[in-house]
């Protein structure tokens, strides 16, 4: 089977046929000149919800067990979406005080039958940031950002991945180690009938503070 090419430079159409670009050197050449994922935020795929000044208690620890349990960032992909959220970056940072266990930890429930009873905390807010609408921006999501899981059913998580994140011997300030910026190259996918949270740590810490983000892009679900 043979496979042809076109040299130099061309723009096509929506619904357009091109052959694959190739160089001087008949090499195929995969652009880097749009960032990876300019065409999912461009077709509004692209999400992102963000915490700050989250005070950690007890009920922001891992794993979850209760519906007291308050994620730091909570997401739920509601039951009939027909979308995927999958998650390419979490960032997590202690602003001041100390951690206790200062690991991040990704959470995941599924088969989730019951949403929880709590209000939406947080806003959704598109890659494409020339949409003027209001959260959700177009996302499928639901997010749960330092609130009560009140109602949610079932309520016991796998402790899933983790995130890096401050020891008591970097407590303080935005630099150094206690700064986690995870790149995960679209490695968890949260189908629908599914709640992720991140969750921190193994106790309150001495007046414990964080921010935290967090990205996604939103797929067609079953593919």
């Amino acid at each position: 089977m043979q496979i042809e090419g076109r040299v130099g430079e061309v723009r096509t159409t929506i619904g357009g046929s091109e052959t694959i670009r190739q160089g001087r050197y008949a090499e195929m050449l995969v652009s880097e000149l749009m960032p990876r994922a300019f065409y999912l935020a461009l077709n509004n795929r692209v999400f992102h919800s963000y915490v700050q000044a989250v005070t950690v208690a007890a009920t922001h620890n891992s794993p979850i067990t209760a519906v007291t349990a308050t994620p730091v960032l909570g997401l739920l992909n509601p039951p009939g979406s027909n979308k995927a959220a999958v998650l390419f970056r979490i960032a997590a940072t202690t602003t001041s005080g100390t951690p206790a266990g200062g690991q991040f930890v990704l959470n995941a429930i599924p088969g989730i039958n019951t949403q929880p009873s709590t209000s939406q905390t947080g806003s959704i807010f598109s890659g494409n940031v020339g949409l003027s609408t209001a959260s959700p921006q177009g996302s499928a999501m639901k997010v749960y950002n330092n609130v009560a899981l009140t109602a949610l059913a079932p309520i016991t998580a796998n402790a899933v991945v983790l995130l890096g994140g401050a020891t008591a011997a970097a407590a303080a300030g935005n630099g150094g180690t206690n700064v986690s910026g995870e790149d995960l190259g679209g490695g968890i996918i949260v189908p629908p009938a599914t709640f992720v949270a991140l969750m921190a740590g193994t106790g309150a810490g001495t007046s414990w503070i964080v921010n935290a983000s967090w990205s996604w892009v939103e797929t067609d679900w079953p593919l």
